[in-house]
């Protein structure tokens, strides 16, 4: 037990020491040290348990072995008893015939009735011996019998401590691909369960407990990608269940849906949607591609691109993407999963319509397939449900077939029954041609909802209509106060107020929109035309705006970006009145700062911003001109250590995990564009992992928090871009197979 103990505090040591490697300052690797002596003193406490445990065994083989000892001493006297009985029944049976005999020969009256008694006594003395023979056969049954036990027990004791062993072996299915790292495990070689006894292996239910970790804080997933798929990599990433779900490609099935529990074990795709497209090659053979499902495809006019989608909510994904054979489909799907092959699933609302057929006024330039999704989780009373905009087309001569219903607000639970649409603001009221032939009636356009957004049990959207142009609607979940609602006709008139950003902040909500006097500008509403009003005319005059972006909730207030006209674009706060709106400070005296990226923090709101001075650089702002200030100058001077390329899977740049900001940050020579993080302060501003060492870049980006890791994809030459994660590595854990 003294050499297993050890043999655990050596690879708990080896590991903590992992962990203490990469940029960890002195002070940091105290703290290792001291949280070392208390792991091995934790270690020595625990082989003090264990030696405390095998002397319990031989404890209580030792009673086993007491009470065999005294089972059989028992059982002999027993058997010497029985034989004592037997013997005296067989001498009463004796005198019983003797007797008899006499009582036969004789004729004397006297002598008869003597010889009768005596028969009498002796038959009662042999029913006695016979009782008394029954016991004793029986207490030496039970006897055996406890033997027996006893004997298992010696037995099961003996191969117990026989078999305690233990197994140390690489952790490849459960740690990252490039660094699987070491673990023990501890049990007895005793063919428990699927195990094969005194095979010298501790394997499956054999196994009592292990002690081990990943070593390290950082380390690559699973390698997914081939050929020109490897640079742009996993994308699309959302959590469901402590797993994280996204697009990704291992070069054979194209992008489809994968899981991953940040294991390579736990890392595979959850359903090929979407079938191979082969043709001919040209050269008398055939050539095949196939894309998958989650791909970005582009028809061209009048449809457009899709991009895919994905939301998670409790325990259902939705998607959108194409299911079947490429080449087959007019537009995407919404696609629905469980997590699993079987629980993954088109909802069919389109089929066999195309741009020959088209309306009055034409296809809705741009559509390609659902779009919006706002997940509503369950919550009790209803299951995982998705808001989307979509418009539905089912062609052909089926009982289901109908024309285009417009693009209009849906909503499903991942059941066909359950999938229908929640408003249809532009009626179905077209006529349209195909091969000489007119028909009635249908939508091709709809109302194309955008911007959609839940606040309390009611939907905020834009919606285009041929009355009022795009304006706000909003609709209520609860079917109380009348469902569909148009909040006010902001720019009166067919041509519409453009509203955008609709941001959810002191008791209503907050947008762009512009109101034909005055350019596109911040307005405020609580739901009605009467409370719809511009907040403030930050750039006056009809013919200029704002353009108010980056709406951002901090506290009850909307911190946005804004261009007022004198001070470039900079950043704004309102508390949805004329006065509480103002520019919170004029980062760059010489022009726009520009500012984006916001992430809110401790109540306190972060984001990206440019100066002359120190290029583009984190900041922070409490909604104060004093509270908003330069974070750290990570890349010293004018240079610039925030870069990106805009790119619609570049998704995620900063975000918040275990009470710390991380992003990418460049600091322009050591390091290059890598993994960085802070605590609002520049000394706890610092690069967390060199992932492509020295001053190359590894261009972190696409982060999730799950757990206690930051999941992001990150990019090399050897590898192109792959799925990490990174956590600040506590160590080695001690696993119990009971809690396994």
């Amino acid at each position: 037990m003294r050499n297993v103990a050890l043999l655990m505090a050596l690879l708990m040591l080896s590991s903590v020491l992992a962990g203490c490697a990469g940029s960890d300052s002195d002070s940091e690797k105290d703290e290792r040290i001291a949280s070392l002596e208390s792991e091995l003193a934790n270690m020595t406490a625990q082989a003090d348990e264990s030696a405390a445990h095998a002397a319990t065994l031989e404890s209580t083989l030792s009673e086993a072995l007491t009470d065999l000892d005294e089972s059989n001493a028992d059982l002999t006297e027993l058997s010497a008893r029985l034989d004592s009985a037997e013997w005296h029944k067989a001498n009463l049976t004796n005198q019983l015939s003797e007797t008899m005999e006499q009582l036969n020969q004789t004729q004397d009256s006297g002598m008869m009735a003597q010889l009768e008694g005596e028969i009498t006594n002796l038959t009662s003395q042999m029913e006695a011996a016979d009782s008394q023979i029954e016991t004793l056969n029986s207490e030496i049954s039970q006897k055996e019998s406890e033997i027996n036990q006893l004997d298992a027990t010696v037995t099961a004791l003996e191969s117990t401590m026989s078999s305690l062993a233990y197994e140390i072996r690489n952790r490849i299915e459960s740690c990252p691909e490039d660094n699987p790292g070491m673990e023990i495990a501890i049990g007895y070689d005793d063919g428990s369960g699927a195990g094969t006894p005194d095979d010298g292996r501790v394997s499956y239910d054999e196994v009592q407990f292990t002690v081990g970790e990943c070593p390290g804080d950082s380390g690559v997933v699973s390698q997914l990608q081939a050929g020109e798929a490897r640079d742009w990599g996993p994308a699309l990433f959302v959590e469901m269940g402590g797993n994280i779900y996204f697009a990704g490609n291992d070069g054979v099935h194209g992008w489809e849906l994968w899981r991953s529990d940040g294991t390579v074990g736990g890392t595979y795709m959850v359903k090929d949607l979407r079938e191979e497209e082969c043709g001919p090659d040209g050269m008398g053979g055939q050539t095949c591609e196939n894309g998958g499902s989650l791909q970005v495809h582009c028809w061209g006019l009048p449809f457009g691109c899709h991009y895919p989608e994905i939301v998670a909510g409790n325990s259902k994904i939705f998607l959108t993407g194409f299911d079947g054979e490429p080449g087959t489909e007019s537009c995407a799907c919404l696609i629905v999963s469980d997590g699993t092959e079987d629980g993954t699933f088109q909802i069919p609302q389109w089929a066999s319509w195309s741009s020959a057929y088209g309306g009055e006024n034409g296809w809705r330039q741009g559509f390609s397939g659902p779009s919006q999704l706002l997940v509503l989780p369950s919550n009790g009373f209803n299951p995982d449900r998705v808001i989307y905009s979509m418009m539905e087309a089912i062609g052909g001569q089926d009982d289901d077939s109908h024309p285009p219903n417009g693009e209009e607000l849906w909503i499903s639970d991942g059941t066909l029954g359950g999938t229908f649409m929640l408003a249809n603001i532009v009626p179905e009221d077209e006529s349209w041609q195909y091969e000489g032939v007119t028909y009635c009636c249908g939508d091709f356009q709809g109302s194309a909802p955008r911007d959609i957004i839940l606040k309390g049990s009611n939907l905020w959207f834009t919606a285009e209509s041929n009355e009022y142009g795009r304006e706000v609607y909003r609709y209520s979940l609860s079917g109380l106060g009348g469902g569909l609602f148009l909040v006010k006709d902001i720019k009166t008139g067919v041509e519409g107020s453009n509203p955008l950003h609709l941001t959810s902040a002191s008791g209503g909500v907050f947008l762009s929109a512009d109101g034909g006097s005055v350019g596109q500008e911040l307005y405020y509403s609580q739901g009605d035309a009467f409370s719809t009003r511009l907040v403030k005319d930050i750039w006056p005059g009809a013919n200029n705006s704002s353009s108010p972006s980056m709406l951002t909730k901090l506290g009850q207030n909307m911190i946005f970006s804004a261009d007022d006209g004198q001070h470039g674009r900079e950043l704004w706060i309102s508390d949805n009145t004329e006065s509480g709106t103002f520019m919170i400070k004029d980062i760059n005296t010489n022009g726009s700062s520009d500012p984006g990226w916001f992430t809110v923090m401790d109540d306190t709101l972060y984001f990206m911003a440019y100066t002359e001075e120190n290029g583009r650089e984190l900041w922070r702002s409490d909604g104060t001109t004093a509270g908003t200030y330069l974070v750290r100058d990570i890349n010293p001077g004018s240079n610039s250590s925030f870069v990106w390329t805009p790119d619609f899977f570049h998704q995620e740049l900063l975000l918040v995990h275990n009470g710390a900001l991380y992003f990418i940050a460049d600091d322009g020579g050591e390091f290059g564009a890598e993994l960085w993080r802070t605590d609002g302060t520049d000394l706890g501003t610092e690069i967390v992992v060199d992932i492509n060492p020295g001053n190359n870049s590894s261009w972190p980006n696409r982060f999730i928090s799950v757990g206690e890791k930051l999941y992001f994809t990150s990019w090399s030459q050897e590898r192109g871009r792959q799925l990490m994660f990174y956590w600040d590595n506590p160590g080695p854990e001690i696993t119990s197979s009971e809690s396994s």
